[in-house]
């Protein structure tokens, strides 16, 4: 283990920790043998690409000013590599930026980040990501993520592109959108938002999404097990090519419920539910039976069954209106 200090392009060496205090400087270094790394930062963003080698590289640059406002802090301990981000108080100007090239291992690297407004982009690497920002964007593409990742941001976007999702990962934001596209879920995995959108389009799996206020579409993809759609004042979108084999729940409080598909089969059942007193269905077959029931209010349900009844594909608005389309 060895202690690094940095001031401009000089650097000096002793025994100890790794320490590096930057001023508008563009650093590299490697490491080998990482198992784990601990990042807690404010604002540098943050990029993790694969690296060829099998080491661990750290690309840091950054051109703050005044020079001694942001100093970084790097030290490799028993395999796990810490890094910390320090900013003194008052007016400063610049940005920080982090780039880590991860190696493929055979048992994949731990990555565990905190910070208030860094961004995080994440391209083609295989590594277990626990990530926390408050306002900062996420962006996966092609990334193997194993059980256990995590992916949290208050005001920030989530985007997953191309990628093979094998574990169950939970994505959330408070504000932001959520936008998948070409993903792949092997397992359950929960994505969700206060009030941003969800768009989902040209996916295949099991899926969780739900919104508080904001949309959740659903196009172009692929449904292969039970799976949920729901947003509190919301609307709801779902087009597919045929329908599921598998049970469906889409749901909204006060939005509109659309489910737009070319080919129902002829096995299934179709449960449509709204406020008696508001709203309406609109179905182009004809309904098996109608009835209502009490929740605290009077709802009516209206149903089509096909064939052996099939899957249940269970459609609700407390007062907006569910459209059926085929």
């Amino acid at each position: 283990m060895s202690r690094l200090f940095v001031r401009g392009m000089v650097a000096l060496i002793a025994v100890g920790f790794i320490f590096i205090s930057t001023g508008y400087a563009d650093e590299t270094y490697e490491f080998t043998n990482i198992r784990r790394i601990k990042f807690e930062g404010v604002s540098g963003d943050i990029t993790l690409l694969k690296n060829d080698g099998s080491g661990v590289v750290v690309e840091l640059y950054d051109n703050v000013r005044p020079r001694r406002k942001f100093r970084a802090e790097v030290e490799e301990e028993d395999g796990v590599l810490y890094i910390e981000e320090r900013w003194s108080s008052g007016h400063n100007d610049g940005e920080v930026r982090w780039t880590i090239y991860l190696p493929e291992t055979k048992k994949p690297i731990k990555f565990k980040a905190n910070t208030a407004s860094g961004n995080l982009t994440c391209r083609e690497i295989t590594a277990r990501i626990k990530f926390n920002t408050a306002s900062g964007d996420i962006e996966l593409t092609g990334v193997n993520l194993p059980e256990g990742s995590s992916f949290n941001t208050a005001s920030g976007d989530i985007l997953l592109e191309d990628m093979i999702l094998e574990e169950e990962s939970d994505f959330s934001t408070a504000s932001g959108d959520i936008e998948l596209s070409k993903v792949t879920l092997q397992e359950e995995c929960s994505f969700s938002t206060a009030s941003g959108d969800v768009r989902c389009r040209g996916c295949s799996g099991k899926f969780k999404l739900s919104s508080a206020s904001g949309d959740v579409s659903f196009k172009d993809g692929l449904i292969t097990g039970r799976s949920s759609f729901s947003s509190a004042s919301g609307n709801v979108t779902l087009v597919l090519d045929k329908l599921p084999k598998f049970d469906l729940k889409v749901s909204t409080a006060s939005g509109r419920v659309l489910l737009d598909v070319d080919d129902f089969g002829d096995n299934f059942t179709l449960v449509m539910v709204k406020r008696r007193d508001r709203g309406r269905i609109s179905c182009p077959f004809e309904y098996t039976s109608e009835d209502t029931f009490e929740d605290y209010q009077i709802y009516e349900e209206k149903v089509v069954e096909r064939g052996k009844g099939g899957p249940e594909i269970y459609l609700s608005t407390a007062s907006g209106k569910v459209t059926v389309k085929n």
